[in-house]
């Protein structure tokens, strides 16, 4: 048995109850995160575009686009809430890039059309998340040294095996949707900071969908596509020293879900939130602002490729950029939402703030070797001339498994998220409803009754 028909195998076979406490629990704090950054990213500009896209298309209406409320065709909804769900990159991260807006916006989709309860969609999650982390921990895959969105890549395989099992489709189907995910794959990071990064996610979610609904209906692909020599692992995440055969032997043994994902406190790429967490730590600490700051030196990991924008000149692409995060975060003493805004980049543009800092791009070797001890140095010289420096590795940012947030500050991050389109009754609605998704039995009228803004 070939790693593939292995792996088909165990999706087909692993249930509810084979999976730890801890990992369903994490997968409900993250799947009720992303609904509400959906909702928050509905009123992006790339939010209004794909659901202007989406509600033009004159598809069967077969499941809800939310914050809109309309209806297309599942495959189109999960374009849309997947798109919508990384527009502001608040969504998770860990493992392989974004896996939360990669998977859940596919089974919601098809979940509202199946008729599927919380325990479906977070077992099916689960399953297509395990998969994802299995593959980026055995492959050891670096999509950045390939220039690849992990997100789009890894992320096509694990939602499309997330929706093979939502589907309860067998061995074969769920083969031959993999082999034809395998071919999708595909996402660069040249489109980081422009609208076509959260297209990326609203691809896969797509992708995934008809990938699990052509193999029902009998459509077929190689039935290798993890192990063979021209296959997804060698020729997308590259050859390597690594045991696919011990890694399809070896799904679930353990669980890495409820290790892997981080929950984001700021709307931005994940590679400043250390930085971020470390900053704001010096600034509590030593009482100092902007004013007082004459120098601000920040050290990157070698894999922070991601931040292509050293002068960045519109608000998706400030995302991207460490040194505006850093100024940003002086000036404003916080980074939400609206530090995200054509009006705010115009103005620390404008003002030269992003002038003090500094960065410094670590070496492989001692990138390596510093970020998996004690975290990338910021290093803050004041005009009095009193330095300080923190650090922060990425597994103790704050939102890891080793540094939870707590789900009082997740249930204050959804309630901020979808109050943005939702009335106060609504919003307290919405959060009664989605907190404890494994209860839900009616995941249909929940979302059109809860993620959809009322009409004026």
């Amino acid at each position: 048995m070939g790693a593939t028909e292995t792996i088909a195998k165990w999706i087909v076979d692993t249930n509810y109850e084979d999976i730890p406490p801890d990992a369903i629990r994490v997968a409900n704090e993250s799947c009720f995160d992303l609904l509400g950054v959906i909702l928050a990213g509905s009123q992006q500009p790339v939010g209004e575009i794909i659901q202007k896209y989406t509600s033009s298309q004159g598809a069967a209406p077969e499941s809800t686009v939310l914050a809109g409320g309309f209806q297309s065709t599942q495959a189109n909804a999960a374009l849309a809430n997947g798109t919508m769900g990384h527009a502001l990159d608040f969504d998770d991260f860990g493992g392989f890039g974004h896996p939360t807006v990669a998977i859940f916006p596919a089974l919601l989709a098809i979940g509202e059309h199946i008729g599927a309860t919380g325990r479906d969609l977070l077992e099916a999650y689960v399953v297509g998340c395990e998969i994802g982390l299995a593959l980026a921990h055995e492959t050891k895959y670096k999509q950045m040294d390939k220039g690849f969105h992990s997100t789009a890549v890894i992320g096509r395989l694990a939602c499309t095996a997330a929706c093979a099992k939502l589907l309860n489709l067998d061995e074969r189907q769920t083969i031959m949707a993999l082999g034809m995910a395998g071919s999708m794959s595909s996402g660069l990071i040249h489109n980081f900071g422009t609208m076509t990064k959260p297209l990326h996610a609203g691809l896969v979610g797509r992708d995934g969908v008809t990938a699990v609904q052509l193999a029902q209906m009998g459509m077929t692909a190689g039935d290798q596509v993890i192990e063979h020599p021209f296959g997804f692992t060698n020729v997308v995440l590259g050859e390597g020293i690594y045991d696919l055969d011990r890694m399809a032997d070896n799904m679930g043994k353990p669980f890495r879900t409820q290790d892997a994902l981080m929950i984001k406190k700021y709307p931005c790429c994940g590679g400043n939130h250390a930085m971020l967490d470390s900053l704001f730590s010096l600034m509590r600490d030593n009482d100092f602002t902007y004013d007082d700051v004459a120098d601000a030196e920040i050290d990157q990991s070698y894999f922070s490729v991601v931040m292509l924008y050293q002068e960045p000149d519109d608000e998706l692409k400030g995302k991207f950029s460490a040194k505006y995060n850093v100024a940003a975060a002086l000036v404003d003493g916080e980074i939400g939402i609206d530090t995200f805004t054509e009006e705010k980049i115009a103005e620390h543009t404008d003002k030269g703030t992003m002038g003090k800092v500094r960065t410094r791009v670590m070496a492989k070797s001692e990138e390596l070797l510093t970020e998996s001890a004690d975290g990338l140095k910021v290093k803050i010289t004041l005009k009095d001339g009193r330095v300080f420096e923190h650090s922060t590795a990425r597994e103790d940012t704050l939102g890891s498994q080793k540094n939870p947030w707590g789900f009082d500050a997740i249930k204050e991050k959804f309630q901020d998220n979808v109050s943005r389109v939702l009335t106060a009754e609504g919003t307290a609605k919405a959060i009664e409803t989605w907190e404890t998704i494994p209860e839900m039995t009616d995941i249909a009228t929940a979302i059109r009754s809860t993620l959809v803004a009322e009409k004026s």
